[in-house]
């Protein structure tokens, strides 16, 4: 069978544009679109009710961690606009790969971590603000699509082709100078909430390293699960022969698990055993086209 008609080779449906329902990204978009409707109403005080402070969430506030994630700025509707999009242009992926029901939960945990940092960097600098918008578990989101496709590019506001990868470094020093700034003693009260997006970049980074599966925990025994399993994965040493050593179905099998690995993750993400791999197929098939 031929690489193209491989499932891994082919371009991954959110990519392609159809097929998928992503249901949990959906639902979000639709209830941030609701909820925004809902600010415009004077009446309702929906903001008073579910945006972020420091000071509600001291007082026992707690839903509020979450709640701020699906509120956005009355006043400039391009802060709606940009996080919606960039939730459907990334959390599809995510959305596929993890399933609905742990990408929703992976996005509320986001939300709580992101508020958390927020707050925290609020207590350390002595400062009190409403904080509102889906950036931080956004931020979350992107972190982990640039783990796993690094090399995708996107376009910075729609008109510079950039790798997510640095569009992610770009984000970190970003939120990094101002806190900088504050901790030289220069006022830095720009109105953006640094402490949310650092912390969902964070929250991100960890649940991918750590390989976290929030949906397990809800069961009893689930964290001890988890990391038996992961002391498990790390204890286990695989004997890796020589790649000239292996015959033809060997060879093939471990170079479909390469390719599987440069489509997932970028080809930055290979090991030298796995370059061998490839370069031994790859004169293997020379050889063969000689003959």
């Amino acid at each position: 069978m031929g690489f193209e008609n491989r499932d891994y080779y082919r371009e991954p449906e959110w990519n392609r544009g159809g097929g998928g329902e992503h249901p949990v990204c959906r639902w979000i978009i639709g209830l941030c679109v609701v909820v925004f409707l809902g600010q415009m109403i004077p009446s309702l005080e929906v903001e008073r009710w579910l945006a972020l402070s420091k000071a509600e969430v001291m007082q026992g506030q707690v839903w509020r961690l979450v709640t701020y994630a699906f509120c956005h700025d009355t006043k400039n509707l391009l802060h709606i606009v940009f996080n919606t999009l960039c939730l459907w242009w990334f959390g599809r992926a995510i959305e596929e790969r993890q399933g609905s029901r742990e990408f929703l939960a992976f996005y509320l945990v986001a939300a709580v971590f992101s508020g958390l940092a927020h707050i925290a960097l609020e207590a350390v600098f002595n400062q009190s603000s409403i904080a509102v918008g889906a950036s931080g578990s956004l931020m979350a989101v992107m972190s982990i699509f640039a783990m796993l496709y690094p090399r995708q590019q996107v376009m910075f506001f729609g008109l510079i082709p950039i790798e997510i990868r640095w569009l992610i470094v770009g984000f970190i020093a970003f939120d990094t100078i101002p806190i900088w700034a504050a901790l030289s003693g220069r006022q830095t009260n720009d109105g953006i909430a640094h402490g949310a997006h650092l912390g969902g970049l964070l929250f991100g980074f960890l649940y991918h390293i750590f390989e976290l599966r929030l949906t397990n925990w809800v069961s009893f025994g689930g964290l001890r699960s988890w990391w038996s399993d992961r002391r498990r994965r790390q204890s286990m040493r695989l004997y890796t022969p020589d790649p000239e050593s292996l015959d033809e179905d060997d060879l093939e099998k471990s170079m479909d698990e390469v390719l599987r690995k440069i489509t997932e993750q970028g080809e930055a993400s290979l090991t030298p055993q796995e370059r061998k791999i490839l370069s031994e197929a790859s004169r293997r098939i020379r050889e063969r086209t000689r003959s």
